[in-house]
């Protein structure tokens, strides 16, 4: 071997030691906003009678190419690779040592003719080379070295089996796709296969993805593209990217579901294991029930539509998240409501006199500011929820004690307002308010009839495990 070619076999090991695995959702264009390093040129000027069309931007073997949503990528045929690079202010030499990282590279694929995505930058001083490849036949992304996949596997705590693992791998692959789909060949079956899959989903297990009404959306943009398909059965790119970005999103939730594993369920609340019989019937948790107008228990059902069989999905957990963070702001509102209305009573000549009532309505005052102070608390505790991690330790071992937190401000809700309405009652049906005998018949009916109504409004509302 000469020394020129120990010299070259020496410089491409070196480029290979700045190789950086990533993949396409950690690709900056389309997840940061990337500012200009220096100010860019200008020239405002237009030639005489200039209407030429816009000019294919080459530079040696690479190509221009624009993305449907307009972002810009450079693309090389000769050695199958995509570069987020600027062509057009990069150097000779960083183009150069661009090229030979890539030859490098491709010389440990041993002739595999698979597609190279890099995006080289510059940290602290040094370049270096964020890369992954894509296997078109099998759908997949891959690396030349072993990858700690902790940053791209950790929404599902557990995954540690092949199969699981290759379908987040998938699910990148058809990021890849939407973000890179010159090349890329779809028809009209694909789509049709993708569109029955989305009816799947709509009838059996919607809230496994987004909405009902947003997967009966995405389904009606899939028939659009349909109708829109070339006369030989070719879509266009932009069509190619939305069913990328559709097939990314399946397939992410299926790893969060861990579809095709021994643990996945048929539906959303199927159960293989069956529930915990001692987490059911917590002597603990049937006392704080009854103490707390039984809303840990609905609390409780509902989080077991969250934890499955030791399985928690990142995108239920924001779902309930959401819904947490909504409710205790309500209540904090209801909760300053019931602190006017108690100033009220207690306003009103003779009525907020009476001894029951200061004390009754004073109560319910406190109880209302604890819930305000309490559904504060609950908003940063719903915050945190959105951690995995933070969910885990509740969820594994500690469900109940989590069903009685996230009540709290409910409890402290209701509480507050039957003080109040008790304060108002005492008030209203003491001698000293000389109100006339019928007056308190018909506020006594009146009573009767509301709790009439809303005692089976709430037994219907806790669904019919109260019930049975």
């Amino acid at each position: 071997m000469t020394t020129k070619t120990k010299t070259a076999a020496m410089d491409s090991q070196e480029l290979l030691t700045h190789s950086v695995p990533i993949w396409p959702t950690q690709l900056r264009r389309y997840t940061e906003i990337t500012l200009p390093r220096e100010a860019l040129r200008h020239d405002y000027t237009v030639g005489m009678m200039q209407v030429d069309m816009p000019r294919c931007e080459t530079r040696q073997d690479w190509t221009e190419v624009v993305h449907p949503s307009g972002a810009v990528y450079n693309h090389n045929p000769r050695r199958k690779t995509y570069a987020e690079m600027n062509m057009r202010t990069c150097s000779d030499e960083q183009l150069m040592r661009l090229e030979a990282w890539i030859d490098a590279s491709r010389k440990k694929l041993n002739n595999e003719e698979w597609l190279l995505v890099v995006e080289p930058m510059l940290v602290r001083g040094n370049e270096i080379f964020p890369y992954y490849y894509v296997v078109p036949e099998k759908r997949i992304i891959t690396w030349l070295e072993p990858v700690d996949g902790y940053l791209l596997f950790q929404e599902c705590k557990t995954a540690w089996h092949w199969n699981h693992k290759r379908l987040e791998l998938e699910a990148q692959y058809w990021k890849h796709v939407e973000y890179f789909p010159r090349g890329v060949e779809m028809r009209i079956a694909d789509v049709k296969a993708l569109r029955i899959r989305m009816n799947w989903y709509c009838s059996t297990a919607a809230s496994l993805f987004w909405t009902l009404n947003q997967m009966k959306e995405m389904a009606a943009e899939l028939a659009i593209t349909e109708e829109l398909a070339r006369p030989c059965d070719i879509i266009e790119e932009s069509a190619i990217a939305i069913c990328g970005r559709l097939l990314h999103i399946l397939r992410h939730h299926e790893y969060l579901n861990r579809h095709g594993q021994p643990e996945a369920r048929l539906m959303r609340t199927h159960s293989l294991s069956g529930r915990n019989k001692d987490q059911q019937h917590c002597q603990f948790l049937t006392g704080a029930g009854v103490i707390m107008f039984w809303i840990p228990i609905v609390v409780l059902e509902r989080l077991k539509d969250i934890y499955i069989d030791g399985i928690v999905n990142g995108v239920d957990v924001r779902e309930f998240t959401d819904e947490f963070t909504a409710q205790t702001k309500s209540q904090a509102t209801v909760a300053s409501v019931i602190m006017a209305v108690d100033a009220s009573i207690l306003a009103i000549p003779e009525l907020g006199a009476q001894l029951a009532t200061k004390t009754l309505c004073s109560i319910s005052f406190i109880l209302s500011v604890y819930c305000i102070i309490a559904c504060a608390v609950a908003q940063q505790f719903g915050h945190r929820l959105r951690s995995l991690d933070f969910a885990m330790y509740y969820l594994q071992g500690k469900m109940a004690s989590f069903a009685i937190l996230a009540s709290i401000p409910s409890f402290l809700l209701m509480t507050s307002l039957a003080f109040s309405i008790l304060g108002f009652i005492a008030g209203v049906f003491t001698i000293d308010f000389a109100l006339s005998l019928a007056t308190r018949i018909g506020c006594g009916l009146a009573l009767v009839v509301g709790a009439g109504l809303i005692t089976p409004l709430m037994i219907a509302s806790f669904g019919p495990g109260l019930i049975r």
